[in-house]
């Protein structure tokens, strides 16, 4: 190994170094976010303590029943056949003109009728 690829290599190490020990010491010094305060808790009276809050344990949350509106589901709206049919026949046209000779010319020629199938039935 030369005497100049082994100082190239311990550079990068110790480049390596520096940038991986600065990541850990600059996520520290970021802050979270405060989540914002709960308006509605403020305006509850003040009742004193409870054994709820009192309590360090884990508690389950109480599953609420989910009910969604019909009209508000998003609607998948794909392309369908007829366009389907309409891009690979035009590839395949595409793909006929550049290859050339009696092949392409088939592959062109069948391209040409799917596109136009396609064209057909998205018209109708």
């Amino acid at each position: 190994m030369h005497v100049r690829s082994r100082l190239a290599l311990r550079a990068t190490l110790v480049a390596g170094l520096v940038v991986f020990a600065a990541r850990p010491a600059h996520a520290q010094a970021l802050a979270p976010r405060t989540p914002p305060a709960d308006v509605a808790a403020a305006k509850r009276p003040i009742t004193g303590p409870t054994m709820a809050s009192a309590s360090l344990a884990v508690r389950p949350v109480e599953p609420k029943e989910l009910q969604l509106n019909a009209a508000a589901a998003p609607k998948r709206a794909g392309y369908g056949q007829p366009v389907a049919l309409m891009v690979v026949g035009g590839g395949a046209l595409l793909t006929g003109l550049i290859i050339g000779g009696d092949a392409g010319t088939v592959i062109a020629i069948g391209g040409t009728v799917m596109g136009l199938y396609g064209l057909y039935e998205y018209l109708q």
